[in-house]
């Protein structure tokens, strides 16, 4: 039995649009008796916003296979003690604010005396909202990113990701972030410590080269890109070998043919 780690934007689905394929895979591993999780960059949604959005495509799953970055980001506050104490600023979206109001995390409405400024994807940010971050930052408080990813697939090409806004913060502080999101490893192994798997039975499906597939390959599980989302065969070609993932499948409706370890 082997854990499957999907991502969503670009893999499962774009925009409101369920991708080729994606129902057979998951139907063909789960017969296959294989454990599957979803490990998303993106913090707009909590667990439970996205076992909405799955379940109103079709895609039946439980809140303990979610990993969001919004989740990732309550993870990061509860493992300390120190860290759950202090109070947080958040630039983002409806899924960041829940995870962390979940944990009991205290929430600031301004950013004037703040110990934390957490950053995701957030589609009303702002000057004010950049004033606010930059002003917190130079005063202390630890900047920490949910990814860093610039743009995300949506049915007709891409929009800008939470990377950007995050490029706007760092270019007035002249501060880097603390990353929670691929392709750093807490989030992969976070879900490989959760459900009890080692490297070498765990399988990573992402769409993006510099994040879903360098976190697999910095932990050292099997990686596997699909071409629905952001990275294309061209880009595939121009990458360095460091970056070169283990199997490369079209979309999902491949993934059945791929001749994978089995444990």
């Amino acid at each position: 039995m082997s854990l499957y780690v999907f991502d969503l934007d670009g893999v499962i689905y774009r925009g409101g649009k369920l991708l080729p394929g994606v129902k057979e895979a998951l139907s063909f591993l789960k017969k296959r008796g294989e454990e599957i999780c979803f490990l998303s960059n993106n913090s707009t949604l909590s667990r439970v916003g996205y076992l909405k959005r799955l379940a109103r495509l079709g895609i039946k799953t439980h809140l303990a296979n979610l990993f969001p970055s919004s989740y990732l980001a309550a993870i990061y506050f509860t493992q300390n003690g120190e860290r759950k104490k202090g109070k947080v600023s958040i630039i983002g979206e409806k899924g960041l604010f829940e995870e962390l109001r979940g944990v009991k995390i205290k929430i600031a409405s301004n950013t004037e005396d703040v110990d934390y400024v957490v950053v995701g994807m957030d589609r009303k940010f702002n000057f004010e909202k950049l004033c606010l971050a930059h002003k917190a930052i130079l005063k202390g408080a630890k900047f920490i990113a949910t990814n860093i990813d610039l743009t995300f697939p949506v049915e007709e090409g891409t929009l800008p990701g939470a990377g950007a806004m995050i490029k706007a913060i760092e270019a007035s502080t002249g501060k880097s972030p603390l990353l929670l999101g691929k392709p750093e490893i807490f989030g992969i192994k976070m879900v490989m410590k959760k459900k009890g798997y080692s490297p070498e039975n765990t399988i990573i499906i992402g769409d993006r080269l510099e994040t879903d597939i360098l976190a697999g390959k910095r932990v050292g599980v099997t990686t596997i890109l699909v071409l629905s989302g952001i990275t294309k065969r061209e880009d595939l070609k121009k990458a360095p070998t460091s970056l070169q993932p283990d199997y490369v499948i079209s979309s999902l409706k491949e993934l059945s043919s791929l001749h994978l370890p089995i444990h």
